[in-house]
């Protein structure tokens, strides 16, 4: 069942809903970027795959901009253009690369990496 946000003004899952209200709640506060468990609680869902999914559907809509860190996410609310803070605990740079795409890697594929200032770096070709 689909319902329109008030914030964004799109039809969304009530999953959604609850997820990128706390995205603009965390980066309004400049807090950093709730943790997937967080998220799971406030939804209230057992599923480990449920916050993360409405996070990339939030993103492929084009109502946030994630960067991800192996253990820690920041994340762009669109329409403000605020940013959740940095994790305190966070102390590596170094953006996330997917499995299968590192050095000594044998896929063919072309993995895109986007930084803050909307730079794109281009990890393999």
């Amino acid at each position: 069942m689909r319902t329109t946000n008030p914030r964004a003004h799109l039809p969304m899952t009530p999953a959604e809903t609850v997820v990128y209200g706390e995205l603009c709640r965390a980066a309004d506060a400049g807090e950093p970027c709730p943790l997937n468990l967080d998220l799971e609680m406030l939804i209230g869902c057992s599923s480990g795959s449920t916050a993360p999914m409405a996070v990339k559907r939030l993103e492929q809509r084009g109502l946030v901009k994630v960067i991800r860190f192996q253990r820690f996410r920041r994340v762009q609310i669109c329409a403000s253009g605020k940013w959740t803070a940095k994790a305190p605990s966070q102390h590596t740079t170094a953006l996330h690369v997917p499995r299968g795409c590192g050095a000594g890697s044998r896929s063919s594929g072309k993995v895109v990496v986007r930084s803050e200032a909307s730079a794109t770096v281009v990890l393999r070709q």
